[in-house]
């Protein structure tokens, strides 16, 4: 059995046939395992149901329901449904048969390359698990991001919904620190049309977001601070992008591609549709015959974005026309972008994200409908019920009376739907981060992965 090494990386072929067999069939035992966890969560709940009906019935339940969406702030609704979203999808993603064996060796390690060794010592530490327990990890990330993507949609408010938003931020660091190098913060040529700081750092802002209490939705003071910190940060990448001599003022230098036009000649070779390739050769060609024009124009226009968001509360009460028409060129630029210079970011057979762009739209939307914040509604059926004579020691009562068969059957009988859904969505994450805990605490390298190795 192969053992692990500090800083050693098998390098394991994306396409081992044995691997990705074995890394398909984990997948589908593994999902019918958490079709199983929401079938029993179902089951559970019904025949808790039939021994508690709650008085408001079907109709109290779905006025409920109704009174909770109108309760909650868009500014919140958005980040929430928009990273649930993105999870689901991004978990997908990482199903790909040649996620399990090639994430490490194409992916994560060719990231950190350009950093610091501080950072490849880091990153490696991730990978080299990764790599000795390819089927393991790569199961797990699938289950973990699906079901941090199925709680954030399914829980909307109160402590479910929180937890899903720190979930949400949790596992977003983990995969910005050991996926992405720190977002690619200590490597040079870190710029705005390439994603930096890194998708997963939106993920946590965005997840940091939805774990805020709601009373901080009920004011405009939390859209105000979520425009500034924006802003500042589209100021500095307009000072980063305009720094001479990291290549993005020249299309072409020395007879070579600048670094802008580097970039996206080699996103251009990736395995994608016709049409998308062609735009973003068509946009390389133009950096190259016009790399100072385009530059020029990146800086102006994040600068002018950065300068508009730290002004986000005089322009909201002056001119709040201006603002809306900010933020739709900003939406408008970063679809731009994400189109002819991240190319999208997911094709290829190894993408584990659509990159930065749509997570940054989300979080400015987010902090924009803020400013606006929803009136405090009560939900239906929110008032608490008088209590009955001789029932003070009932709401007092301790862990042992409310551990009782009687008292749990109640609280799962009269529990929402949202309650029970996001109940097994954190059954599914245990399903994939319970492995990945065995894997990175194993020592030898999975038998099929050795196998693999030794051929």
């Amino acid at each position: 059995m192969l053992s692990l090494m500090p800083g050693m990386n098998p390098g394991l072929d994306a396409n081992d046939q044995v691997v990705v067999a074995a890394f398909r069939a984990a997948l589908i035992h593994q999902g019918m395992v958490a079709l199983l966890i929401f079938a029993l969560a179902v089951a559970v709940w019904a025949a808790a149901g039939r021994w508690f009906s709650p008085v408001s019935g079907a109709a109290g339940k779905a006025t409920g329901r109704a009174a909770a969406w109108v309760a909650e702030p868009a500014g919140r609704r958005l980040p929430r449904i928009g990273f649930g979203l993105l999870w689901i999808f991004d978990g997908l993603l990482q199903a790909q048969p040649a996620m399990a064996a090639g994430l490490p060796s194409q992916v994560i390690e060719p990231t950190a390359a350009s950093s610091p060794r501080w950072v490849q010592h880091v990153v490696d530490w991730g990978s080299t698990t990764w790599s000795y327990h390819p089927i393991q990890a790569g199961a797990a990330a699938v289950w973990i991001q699906v079901g941090i993507g199925i709680w954030l949609m399914a829980a909307s408010d109160g402590p479910w919904s929180r937890l899903a938003g720190l979930a949400s931020a949790g596992w977003g660091l983990v995969v910005w620190v050991f996926g992405e190098s720190f977002g690619g913060l200590f490597a040079p040529g870190l710029t705005w049309l390439f994603g930096a700081p890194g998708a997963a750092g939106f993920y946590c802002a965005g997840g940091v977001l939805v774990a805020l209490p709601e009373r901080c939705w009920r004011s405009p003071r939390l859209g105000r601070a979520v425009l500034a910190v924006m802003g500042a940060f589209f100021a500095g990448m307009a000072v980063l992008q305009a720094w001479p001599g990291r290549g993005f003022w020249q299309g072409i230098s020395h007879g070579h591609p600048g670094t802008l036009a580097g970039i996206t000649a080699s996103m251009a070779q990736t395995a994608q549709p016709g049409f998308l390739a062609a735009w973003v050769r068509a946009f390389t060609s133009f950096d190259q015959a016009h790399g100072f024009a385009v530059n020029l124009f990146a800086v102006v226009a994040l600068a002018l974005i950065g300068l508009a968001l730290l002004a986000a509360r005089p322009l909201q009460a002056a001119r709040p026309g201006l603002l809306r028409a900010v933020v739709v060129f900003l939406a408008v630029l970063c679809l731009a972008d994400w189109v002819l210079i991240e190319d999208i970011g997911f094709f290829g057979g190894l993408g584990t994200d659509p990159n930065s762009m749509i997570p940054l739209l989300l979080l400015v939307i987010a902090g924009y409908l803020a400013l606006t914040p929803a009136p405090a509604v009560a939900p239906a059926g929110a008032a608490a019920p008088v209590p009955a004579a001789g029932a003070g020691h009932a709401t007092r009562a301790g862990w042992r009376d409310r551990c009782r068969p009687g008292t749990l059957r109640r609280a799962i009988g009269g529990a929402s739907a949202r309650s029970v859904v996001s109940a097994a969505a954190v059954g599914v994450i245990l399903l994939g981060a319970v492995p990945m805990a065995a894997a990175q605490a194993s020592r030898t390298a999975d038998p099929i992965a050795a196998g693999s190795i030794a051929r």
